[in-house]
C-alpha cells in the first residue's frame, strides 16, 4: 500500500533507492532490487529509475535487466570530480556518465 501511495504522488518517474543505510558507492547491488522495481511496475505505469550506489555501467546494466527504465548517480560522480585536478575530475565524470549512459536502451 505504502509504495502504491508514494508511486501515486511522483511525478514523473519514481526513485526506487537501491539500499538501506547511507548513499555511496557499493561493490554490488542488492538482489531484491529486481524484485522491487517488478513490484513498483505492478501499481504504476510510471517509469522507474534505481539510485543510490550506482557507480559502474556494470551496475546500469543490471538495473536495466531487472526491468528498471532508468538509472541515477550521484556520489560516484562527486567523488570523481573531488579527486584530481577539476579538468581532471570533469573529464573522468564525463567518461562515467557516458558508460552508464550506454547501458540504457
Amino acid at each position: 500500500d505504502r509504495m502504491a501511495a508514494i508511486a501515486k504522488k511522483s511525478q514523473g518517474f519514481v526513485y526506487l533507492v537501491s539500499v538501506t543505510g547511507v548513499t555511496g558507492v557499493q561493490d554490488q547491488l542488492q538482489s531484491r532490487v529486481g524484485d522491487l522495481v517488478n513490484m513498483l511496475h505492478t501499481v504504476t505505469d510510471k517509469p522507474v529509475a534505481v539510485g543510490f550506489g550506482v557507480s559502474k555501467q556494470e551496475h546500469a546494466k543490471q538495473i536495466i535487466s531487472w526491468g528498471a527504465e532508468g538509472v541515477i548517480c550521484g556520489s560516484a560522480l562527486v567523488k570523481l570530480l573531488a579527486e584530481g585536478e577539476p579538468a581532471e575530475g570533469l573529464r573522468s565524470m564525463e567518461k562515467l556518465a557516458r558508460e552508464l549512459r550506454g547501458a540504457i536502451p
